[in-house]
This record gives structure tokens, C-alpha cells and sequence, in this order.
């Protein structure tokens, strides 16, 4: 068995005599809102022009054999219950990742298998895959990389069988995906990065997309190279609710207030406004010890010169870092990334994605 999945990694991939389906969906940021939706406040979120791209090939034989090839340069081949990862030398860095992909594909492989073909569900339903993964978002960036491999995963499976694009069945398949790797999910993430644009998040209401004018949102983004854990986040937040109940409750009481403000900011094109209102939700992240040096050492630079506003976006502890800029001020952006490029991290700009999923 080992000799046969070492010669299929070795083969070439995409077949073209076979069917061939392609989508992208964008990556997240969270302009207002981490940890206080999940206490049922309203969060602010949008997609971002960075993507995950899926390009899939679907065989018509039932083997039990799925390959994925990716950007991150690994290739792994699953025959039934049995996983190959090369190059060797990076299997202890994506083993829980690329065992994560696998649940991942075989759940939504099989539901689509036994939703077009009304069979019982099993391993036999399962057809063979070619998957071929191309990020643009850093993995536990905070950005939704889960989120919009699940939404590109499911809909160009979706659409591999049933050759349209029914978006809502699409999310209701790729949130119950993201279950498979963060069980706490709340479907915020994978309906933005499924609908696309910019949007409130509640837990009792879900998304609603905010009708706006988006052209001049262009954010600075930074990846702290440290990948967060989103739960521990959590459950630190937890914590300190628990241990500051009144001072939880004003924190709350003044995210509101931001909250409300910021989006009469984006309504009137007030990105001065704004800008000061990411500052202030910044400070009531820090004051629930959510950020950390390197966290604290990027706001300082961003905002010492020239950002409009920044702070963390996302579960905090790492991940990466959301700073609105006046582009018109070369010369300051000029200095402030020469200032990023000193503390070695990666940063990149990006604007406000219209579309959500599609194929390409």
C-alpha cells in the first residue's frame, strides 16, 4: 500500500479529460466587534480582496482516494484510512493540519455524494479527488483561512455535482464543515467570506450586509508570525468577565457606543472617524489582555506614523493586525513600512472584496 500512494504522489495532478471546477472566496477582517460577539453584541465585518483558491477535479471512480497538492508545499495522498505526506521533512509541521483538510473533504465528498444520489451514507459514495489548495491568507492569521477553504471547498463541490450555485446551502454546508476544525464557530466568518462585502454579525440574527460605499477602505495588514488560538482567546476573555463583572459590563456598554459610531462613520466616507473608533476598540481589547509585545509594539509604530486607527483583528494572543491609511500620504506610508520591514514582519494591503465566492 505504501509503494502505490508513494507512486501516486509522484504523479502529475490535474487531469483534463476530467471534469475541473475552480472558486475562490475571500479572507475576513473584523473592523469591530472580537470577543464582544460573543456575548451577543453586533461585530462589523468584512471580506477582503485575499483569497483562497480551491481548484478541484472529481473522478467518476469510487477508490477512497483523495491527493492534495498546496502553496504551502506539501503534497499528501489519502487511500481509505491511510495518510502519505512528502516532503518527510514536513510532516511534524502539517500533520494536524493536513489530517484536519481530510475530515474536512470527507465530510462535505460524502454529503454532496449522498444528497445527488439519494444513497445511504458510507465510504462507497465517496468519489476520488484531486485537490489542488492556493492561499493568500496566513493560517491562524485571524483572517478566516478556515472559513474560506471550507466556503471555496463547498462550493466547487457543490458545483461539481449539481452544476449551479445555491449560496445559502453552500454556507448552511460549509458551516457545518468548520465545525470539523473549530467546534465553536459561530458561521460569522464563512458567511462573509461566502456573501462578500461588508456586514453585521449577531448570534441571534446572523449576517446582514450593510449597503455602503467601500472604494476608499483600503487596510494595512499585518501578520505578527505568531498564529493564535482562538479558544484560548475565549476562554481568557471568560475569565475576566467572570473576575470583572462591572468593569465587563462598561466594556461592553463603551463598544456599543463604538460600534453605533463607526458605522455612521462608514455611512458618511469619514475615514478620520474611523480610523479613531478602531483606536478606541483596540483599548478595551487590551484592557481584557488579549494582546501581547509583539501586538503592542506594531500598534505603536502604525499609529506613530500616520494610521488612522489600529488595532487587533480577530481572537488576538497573535494573528494579525487591521490599520486603516490615508494612502494620499506617501511619504509617511513610505516610512511606516520601511518601520514594518525592520521588525521583520509581513504585511500587505488589501481592500474590501464585493463579490464573496465564485468560480473562476
Amino acid at each position: 500500500m505504501i509503494t502505490s500512494m508513494e507512486n501516486s504522489l509522484n504523479k502529475s495532478s490535474i487531469d483534463k479529460s476530467y471534469q475541473v471546477v475552480k472558486a475562490i472566496a475571500p479572507g475576513k477582517i473584523i473592523l469591530f466587534g472580537e470577543h464582544f460577539v460573543v456575548y451577543g453584541f453586533p461585530s462589523l465585518i468584512a471580506s477582503i480582496e485575499k483569497f483562497f483558491n480551491v481548484t478541484i477535479q472529481l473522478f467518476p471512480n469510487s477508490n477512497r482516494k483523495i491527493r492534495i497538492e498546496s502553496n504551502l508545499g506539501f503534497t499528501s495522498v489519502k487511500h481509505g484510512a491511510e495518510i502519505m505526506l512528502t516532503p518527510s521533512s514536513l510532516r511534524s509541521k502539517f500533520d494536524d493540519i493536513v489530517s484536519k483538510l481530510y475530515k474536512v473533504i470527507d465530510h462535505l465528498n460524502s454529503y454532496q455524494s449522498v444528497t445527488t444520489n439519494t444513497l445511504p451514507p458510507g465510504p462507497h459514495n465517496m468519489k476520488d479527488l484531486i485537490i489542488q489548495l492556493n492561499s493568500e491568507l496566513p493560517l491562524g492569521g485571524g483572517l478566516g483561512s478556515s472559513s474560506a477553504f471550507c466556503v471555496a471547498l463547498s462550493g466547487s463541490l457543490y458545483y461539481a455535482y449539481h452544476r449551479t450555485l445555491n449560496k445559502n446551502e453552500i454556507c448552511f454546508q460549509a458551516i457545518n464543515a468548520e465545525k470539523l476544525i473549530n467546534r465553536n464557530t459561530s458561521g460569522a466568518d464563512c458567511n462573509t467570506c461566502l456573501f462578500g462585502g461588508l456586514g453585521v454579525f449577531e448570534k441571534k440574527s446572523g449576517f446582514r450586509r450593510i449597503s455602503a460605499n467601500l472604494d476608499d477602505l483600503e487596510f494595512l495588514i499585518i501578520d505578527t508570525g505568531e498564529a493564535h488560538d482562538t479558544y484560548s482567546m475565549i476562554e481568557r476573555v471568560s475569565k475576566f468577565r467572570k473576575n470583572n463583572k462591572e468593569l465587563f459590563g462598561e466594556l461592553c456598554n463603551s463598544y456599543m457606543q463604538i460600534y453605533q459610531k463607526g458605522l455612521r462613520s462608514i455611512e458618511k466616507n469619514d475615514l478620520h472617524r474611523l480610523g479613531s473608533l478602531l483606536n478606541q476598540n483596540h483599548e478595551l481589547l487590551l484592557t481584557m489582555s488579549i494582546s501581547n509585545t509583539i501586538i503592542d509594539k506594531i500598534v505603536e509604530v502604525c499609529n506613530a506614523h500616520g494610521a488612522l486607527g489600529t488595532k487587533i483583528t480577530g481572537a488576538g494572543g497573535g494573528g494579525c493586525i487591521l490599520s486603516l491609511i490615508d494612502r494620499k500620504e506617501q511619504s509617511s506610508e513610505k516610512k511606516l513600512l520601511e518601520r514594518l520591514e525592520t521588525l521583520g514582519v509581513k504585511h500587505f494591503f488589501a481592500k474590501v472584496d464585493k463579490f464573496g465566492l465564485r468560480l473562476v
